[in-house]
């Protein structure tokens, strides 16, 4: 059954069209594709941003395609990587936790340096992407959060089902692609708020796109992902069926939960709880004495960081992101720079954040438990809030004027706003576009210098 799900995964990725997709799934995927844009043009102002756009600048190369938000022009493969390594440096990757992880940060990295080099129409990128984004989401689903210490197994196949579709593969090269990304770069748990957790990443998009090459040219393989992912789990815990069942009616890409603070998504539910109290109660952030938050034990721990000695723990620390959230009711970029650190308010906010971790509550996925946090005010009175799902998920849909509002809020101050609100009207009717308009709009956002 193994090697056959993959022939139908396989046969999806190359025959599926624009027509055979469901208009909501069309606009969630242009909806992650907006929010992915923005997050590659935050990360090009990020320092670890700043260091890859040096890194591909020096090692120079033939002026192929555009570096998003770097005024760049490099080969291809470093014009990718690159793209991929801003889409997370930004950390505004929008995630699935619900099974194994699988995300937009890794697809669409791929598909507009590809676009720009190969002339593809917007419907060619809605395509590919949903294509992409579906593949890695069921190919994605079986390995748990930190098992191993490791996450998103395998996470290149997604990629190369993208880089196959624009580079018209057909089923036998696009199968080969899929054997060859099998065994791609996973992502380390030890990794997370470092810049080599964006780094890992980047080659999973480097990974799916030379792979895909390789299969254009002949390049043979075994793309019998089932087998690879029973071989590291066991068995028992791979269900070929599940690869299949439903297959281009059941979207499993709808599951990603899209992030809107550029900090750690396991933060999120808090965040939006804690506003959302704050909000009903009208609570200004004197009044509050503490807040506690319950999390379950395992990859959660990750952002137990009272005391942040960097930028990467600033954005994986449930006491940072909380205290900006009490203090400015929001949590955007200018929360996360390293002047933030010393900074007496944010000391202080950061010091009544508690994080209570609870053993009992341990599951095989990083958020199957709902999201609690206590409340405590000066005067002694105590609100509980608990949040099984975010805003952004399935279950508490972003509206399109929302991932419009999201665009704007981060591309603020890289993006003038005419471009800015130029590229938000192209993503948004991204299907309609011409290879002509594909090419003025990533002429737009890859011109830009957020060096200047």
């Amino acid at each position: 059954m193994g090697i056959e799900a993959v022939g139908e995964l396989v046969r999806f990725a190359v025959r599926t069209r624009l027509v055979d997709i469901p208009d909501d799934i069309t606009e969630f995927v242009k909806g992650l594709i907006l929010k992915t844009v923005a997050g590659m043009l935050a990360g090009s102002s990020m320092p670890a941003g700043r260091k890859v756009a040096e890194f591909v600048r020096e090692v120079g190369g033939l002026p192929e395609v555009g570096v998003i938000g770097c005024g760049l022009r490099v080969p291809l493969w470093q014009a990718v990587f690159a793209d991929a390594f801003l889409a997370h440096a930004s950390e505004l990757e929008d995630d699935r936790f619900r099974s194994g992880t699988s995300w937009d940060i890794t697809v669409v990295p791929v598909i507009l340096p590809l676009a720009e080099k190969l002339k593809l129409s917007g419907e060619d990128i809605v395509e590919a992407s949903a294509v992409g984004l579906e593949v890695l989401s069921r190919t994605s689903q079986f390995f748990p959060q930190g098992h191993m210490g490791l996450t998103v197994v395998p996470g290149s196949v997604g990629p190369a089902a993208t880089a196959a579709r624009a580079l018209r593969l057909d089923e036998g090269q696009t199968r080969s692609a899929f054997g060859l990304a099998m065994s791609g770069v996973p992502v380390s748990y030890l990794n997370f708020g470092t810049d080599a957790h964006y780094f890992e990443t980047a080659l999973q998009s480097l990974n799916g796109l030379v792979a895909a090459e390789l299969s254009k040219h002949g390049m043979s393989s075994n793309p019998d992902i089932v087998a690879y992912l029973a071989r590291l789990l066991g068995e028992d815990r791979v269900d070929a069926k599940k690869i299949v069942d439903g297959l281009g009616v059941q979207w499993q890409l709808r599951d990603i939960w899209v992030k809107k603070y550029p900090c750690c998504f396991y933060t999120h539910r808090y965040i939006d709880a804690l506003l959302g109290v704050m909000k009903e109660e009208d609570i200004p952030s004197g009044q509050i004495e503490s807040v506690t938050v319950h999390v379950a034990e395992g990859a959660a721990e990750i952002c137990n960081r009272p005391e942040p000695q960097s930028l990467g723990d600033l954005q994986f620390s449930f006491h940072h992101a909380l205290a900006a959230a009490m203090l400015d009711k929001d949590v955007n970029f200018s929360h996360f720079t390293e002047d933030k650190i010393p900074e007496p308010r944010f000391k202080e906010a950061r010091s009544k954040v508690k994080v209570v971790i609870h053993p009992e509550w341990a599951s095989t996925f990083a958020m199957d438990t709902p999201a609690h946090i206590v409340v405590r005010l000066s005067g002694g009175r105590e609100l509980l809030r608990e949040k099984r799902y975010p805003l952004g998920s399935r279950e508490e849909p972003l509206t399109k004027v929302e991932f419009r509002r999201l665009f704007h809020k981060f591309v603020s101050g890289i993006l003038e706003p005419q471009q800015a609100e130029y590229a938000a009207d192209a993503l948004s009717n991204l299907e309609q576009l011409t290879k002509e308009e594909v090419e003025n709009f990533i002429k737009t956002i890859t011109v830009v210098d957020t060096f200047v």
